[in-house]
């Protein structure tokens, strides 16, 4: 008799985080930037590029993420991914750096 095969996949979505909301607890988070470092002009201070500063397989599962590019599309589809992977505490930063200037925030030059 063979073994059934079940697809379940997680139908979590990302948690989204205004700006206010993001850095009011980011001393609780990861902040990671999924920026496309080619292009990559600024970022939220203290925030980390995958791939270049942190591997996927460093950040433990059940630790807090938030994930920023410029507008938010690409955050999400990564946060998507990150949930799909098992990660339980992701967030996206609603509206990107941009949204994160607009409110007044500083953000590092690259």
């Amino acid at each position: 008799m063979k073994a059934q095969l079940i697809n379940v996949k997680r139908r979590v979505k990302p948690i989204l985080l205004t700006p206010d909301e993001a850095r009011s607890n980011q001393a609780k988070l990861l902040v990671i930037d999924v920026q496309n470092p080619k292009f990559m002009t600024r970022m939220i201070p203290g925030g980390q590029r995958l791939n270049i500063d942190v591997l996927l397989k460093d950040i433990p599962s059940n630790q807090p993420v938030l994930i920023a590019c410029l507008t938010g599309q690409r955050s999400f589809i990564a946060a998507q991914q990150l949930i799909q992977r098992g990660y339980c505490q992701v967030y996206v930063l609603k509206g990107g750096l941009m949204a994160w200037q607009r409110a007044g925030y500083s953000v590092w030059l690259t």
